[in-house]
């Protein structure tokens, strides 16, 4: 989704003033990311239940595994995020001591995730991409690509995510990037 700058001869706006069209383009992801589609069921008290993942009897996600993709769930873990939290940018990269980290991201309500493909042998290096994350879906990252978040709420939103390796505080997994050196301006939300 998105706007492009427009012309039309049936109306006239005041000077300086552009006309944008709303676009609602696929958005291309890097190479890996794949957005699942979650069941939600919502109820008439407005509240819901949501299927988050299925685990099959070899102990991967189901829906990640029709596409090639072995993931088998170590580690599932819970972010409270207050009201408008941000945070960029975060990694796991393969190391020598460290296969690297893939997780799978989903949410209670609405964030804006953004993503910057910095795997060096990627055919889609370098490329950034935003998914606005809600209840009826989830994500998965490949380690490599860098992710950060932004609670675009008035109000606390809690983030799942679902880890293919444990969390050590002697040998972490997860690396930062300064967001005043690699901007996420990107992922702010449009506002029209």
């Amino acid at each position: 989704m998105g706007f492009i700058k427009t012309k039309n001869d049936s109306i006239k706006l005041p000077k300086n003033i552009d006309l944008y069209q709303q676009t609602y383009d696929k958005q291309e992801l890097p190479d890996g990311v794949v957005i699942i589609k979650l069941n939600v069921f919502f109820d008439d008290q407005g509240g819901w239940f949501k299927e988050a993942l299925r685990i099959n009897d070899k102990g991967n996600v189901e829906s990640l595994e029709s596409q090639n993709i072995e993931f088998k769930i170590k580690q599932t873990n819970v972010s409270y995020l207050g009201a408008n939290a941000k945070r960029f940018w975060h990694i796991h990269p393969k190391t020598k001591e460290n296969v690297g980290q893939n997780e799978i991201w989903t949410t209670n309500n609405t964030l804006l995730l953004g993503m910057i493909d910095l795997r060096k042998d990627s055919k889609t290096y370098n490329m950034k991409s935003k998914i606005v994350l809600s209840s009826e879906k989830a994500v998965y990252i490949p380690s490599g690509v860098a992710h950060g978040l932004l609670n675009p709420n008035n109000y606390p939103v809690t983030l799942i995510y679902y880890t293919d390796q444990y969390f050590s505080v002697e040998n972490t997994q997860e690396y930062r990037i300064d967001p005043k050196d690699l901007s996420f301006d990107f992922i702010e939300p449009e506002l029209m």
